[in-house]
């Protein structure tokens, strides 16, 4: 299974340590989607600091954020509708790099 294939696995299924295991330990998620909700964006530094969050949101979640309709348009990107409460946003997943190790250095999510 590619990379984002795993990555949207986790989310998925809510799995906030499978999540942060894609990362490089100073690996970094920057998420602008949640701007679409009244939301600031989630700028994450670190595997530690994603595993940390991810916990919580899908504890506070009560779970896995439901996502549909996931397009793959390359190996270093990915279209997905994901719900946070009652509002469904769409989203570009961009994977700007990787380490020799194949870990995440770095990936953004945008709101389309």
């Amino acid at each position: 299974m590619k990379i984002l294939e795993q990555f949207v696995d986790c989310m998925k299924r809510g799995d906030n340590v499978g999540l942060a295991d894609l990362f490089d330990d100073y690996g970094v998620l920057h998420d602008s989607s949640l701007i679409k909700v009244g939301k600031d964006t989630m700028h994450l530094e670190g595997k530690m600091a994603v595993e940390m969050m991810f916990h919580h949101k899908f504890g506070f979640n009560g779970g896995a954020f439901p996502i549909y309709s996931v397009k793959y348009q390359s190996d270093r990107n990915v279209w997905y509708m994901i719900q946070y409460g009652e509002h469904i946003v769409p989203v570009s997943v961009d994977l700007c790099s990787v380490t020799e190790k194949g870990k995440i250095k770095r990936l953004n999510i945008y709101p389309l």
